[in-house]
């Protein structure tokens, strides 16, 4: 299996050259690229999230937190047209992080297993469209562009686990030896069906998130076209 330096360097490499190249097309702008790119590095990290201690683990669950907060503040912000005093600005962000540390975390801990439904195709495609639906929602979703960029925010969290897997299967092959480790299978797998209640669970939530999705037609159209793409200036 690789480790953490391995799947974040790897993740943001390859997820890098990824948002550079759309950017480079003119899909996206700086500002757009950097927030895919990020979003490809915490893929890479995302299916160790089920390993308890792991520096994943804790790196991953401090961003969500982060995320978190500033999600909560946004809605307030603009959805409430709350204004909120400096005290508030403390209180707010330490009540959802401990939220997130003290709650969330501990029982995300007691029903997940190492390299199982997390180490999954199916977790994955969850994770993509649950950022997709969080993108395109907290943008405007009149406009075609938004949805566009709601379906790369799902696209670069879905490479970026991608790459986790098939870097921890590669891993599982000694090539010095000529030999397969006995983890070799366990990463990159369509689902765990060992544990069918959240298989089941994830195809349910799968469906209901792509019912409710952006529209798709604009976002194939707009990403067909890689005219304005340039290799060398």
């Amino acid at each position: 299996m690789a480790n953490f330096n391995t799947h974040l360097n790897t993740a943001v490499i390859v997820t890098g050259l990824g948002s550079a190249a759309l950017l480079s097309a003119g899909h996206v702008d700086l500002s757009g690229a950097l927030w895919l790119w990020f979003l490809g590095s915490i893929g890479g990290l995302l299916p160790d999230i089920d390993s308890d201690n792991s520096t994943s683990l804790d790196t991953i669950f401090n961003l969500f937190a982060l995320s978190a907060v500033l999600l909560v503040l946004h809605y307030i912000t603009t959805e409430l047209i709350i204004t909120i005093s400096f005290v508030e600005l403390i209180v707010v962000p330490l009540l959802v992080y401990g939220f997130m540390k003290y709650i969330i975390r501990p029982i995300f801990e007691r029903i997940t297993v190492h390299r199982g439904s997390c180490h999954s195709l199916l977790f994955l495609v969850l994770c993509a469209l649950l950022t997709t639906q969080v993108t395109w929602k907290l943008n405007d979703q009149s406009t075609a562009q938004a949805a566009t960029f709601a379906w790369l925010a799902g696209g670069f969290i879905l490479f970026g686990g991608l790459i986790h897997l098939l870097l921890d299967e590669v891993y599982s092959v000694d090539l010095n030896n000529v030999t397969i480790k006995r983890s070799f299978g366990t990463a990159l797998k369509i689902a765990d069906f060992d544990n069918k209640l959240i298989t089941l669970a994830s195809i349910v939530a799968i469906a209901g998130l792509i019912y409710i999705a952006p529209p798709t037609k604009q976002t194939i159209i707009a990403l067909s076209d890689w005219s304005n793409f340039r290799f060398l200036s």
